[in-house]
């Protein structure tokens, strides 16, 4: 399974929710810097102002600062960009993808610069690289699955198999023969597979998707 992509895609129909137009691109570099540089100016607040007395003369205390807001705001960014990454709109879409890669490049960075600064420059490079691969396994298995992309790609009116463009009314893929629509069997209308009810006469599909 790839990161972005769980299957053959084609030319002509990309995958409105994993491929980004340049204007949201540049969006999403500019929310994520700015959340960063925000997120170690508080961590400078922290140590500078707020909590300097607790803090003293420790770099122990410091660094447990430092990388305390930078796990916290970490965690909570990827906890809470699931909701966002569920809902249709491309505003909403954005926002969550931001805080998707936010969150993921907080953690790694704060995760390696800990890692280089406790332990040892074998352990360190080994600890950032087990991270990494942490980081795409989490990625891969709760926001790029095979079912996510398969049902974006259905919303879209694209195949679910090979992400064509689907004809309107179309029973099978043009492209790669999958099966994606059938008639009602109350009246004859047009369903697609991903429909639960006909939009014709509301007859309720009971047996689910195949």
């Amino acid at each position: 399974m790839h990161l972005f992509e769980s299957g053959p895609s084609h030319p002509s129909a990309p995958d409105d929710e994993v491929r980004w137009t340049r204007l949201e691109v540049a969006f999403t570099v500019g929310i994520v810097g700015c959340l960063l540089f925000a997120t170690w100016q508080l961590g400078d607040l922290l140590v500078r102002d707020w909590l300097a007395g607790w803090v003293g003369e420790s770099a122990l205390r410091e660094d447990l600062v430092y990388y305390g807001v930078a796990f916290t705001a970490a965690l909570a960014a990827l906890g809470g960009t699931t909701r966002s990454l569920g809902h249709t709109g491309r505003f909403r879409r954005t926002v969550g993808r931001s805080l998707l890669w936010y969150g993921a490049l907080l953690l790694i960075s704060a995760s390696g610069m800990g890692a280089i600064e406790y332990l040892p420059e074998v352990a360190a490079g080994l600890f950032g690289a087990g991270v990494l691969i942490a980081a795409v396994y989490v990625l891969q298995r709760r926001y790029f699955t095979r079912e996510r992309v398969r049902q974006r790609r259905l919303r879209n009116d694209n195949c679910p198999r090979c992400g064509s463009g689907l004809r309107p009314g179309a029973h099978y893929c043009s492209q790669c023969g999958r099966r994606v629509g059938e008639d009602c069997p109350e009246c004859r209308g047009y369903l697609r597979r991903s429909d639960q009810y006909c939009a014709a006469c509301g007859w309720e599909r009971t047996g689910g998707e195949s």
